[in-house]
């Protein structure tokens, strides 16, 4: 596993380097600032990128939207110490694929890194129960989703894009889009990150392996 670290705290950063390499993962490179994890990002190609959310330059929300802007194949797992709604919901709206914050135990975090590199989605539960309670009151489910729909809000909820949601459904791109605007109407929302995030908080989706509660 090829993993690049984005942590504008050295001590964090090393000591983070030192664990995750006595367990045999690859650090390929290190980036202090927001800007830099970009920079990086594209020219060290790493599997997996671990991100701070509150970084110089580039805050960890921006970096990790330009970083799969570039590359959708990287996975980024966010390691913070911030559990704000807000943070998590700009998070997913660009692009994460799990959640861990800094009081978790050693071996959560390499156990979230192993998920999302072979793109099983790692958000820390009590996080995204307190993401799920922040929504608009407006979402009252006017009627049911179909399977369809539920497929493709839990891979929303994964963090693929329309396109890599269409290859895994073996739909269209356009198609996608024509059921995610079905399930935001009939959520009462307008954008991915509510629609996940009202899916989540109803039992729709579930954030484990195998998608659907």
């Amino acid at each position: 596993m090829r993993v690049l670290l984005a942590e504008d705290h050295k001590i964090v950063r090393q000591g983070t380097r030192m664990y995750l390499e006595s367990l045999g993962v690859e650090i390929v490179g290190e980036a202090a600032t927001g800007a830099e994890a970009v920079r990086l990002a594209r020219e060290l190609h790493p599997e997996v990128v671990v991100m701070d959310i509150h970084m110089p330059e580039l805050t960890g929300v921006e970096a990790t939207r330009r970083i799969l802007d570039d590359n959708a194949d990287v996975r980024v797992l966010v390691l913070t110490a911030y559990d704000d709604p807000v943070y998590v919901h700009a998070l997913l709206d660009a692009g994460a694929d799990g959640f861990v914050l800094k009081t978790a135990e050693l071996s959560q975090l390499y156990q979230a890194l192993q998920d999302v590199a072979v793109g099983r989605p790692a958000f820390d539960a009590g996080v995204m129960a307190k993401a799920a309670q922040h929504i608009p009151s407006t979402t009252t489910l006017v009627e049911g989703l179909t399977d369809r729909e539920l497929e493709i809000l839990t891979c929303a909820a994964r963090g693929l894009t329309n396109k890599q949601i269409g290859k895994t459904l073996f739909i269209s791109d356009r198609t996608v889009q024509g059921h995610l605007q079905n399930i935001y109407q009939k959520l009462s929302v307008t954008t991915r990150t509510e629609a996940v995030t009202a899916g989540l908080a109803r039992g729709l989706i579930s954030l484990v392996e195998g998608g659907q509660s």
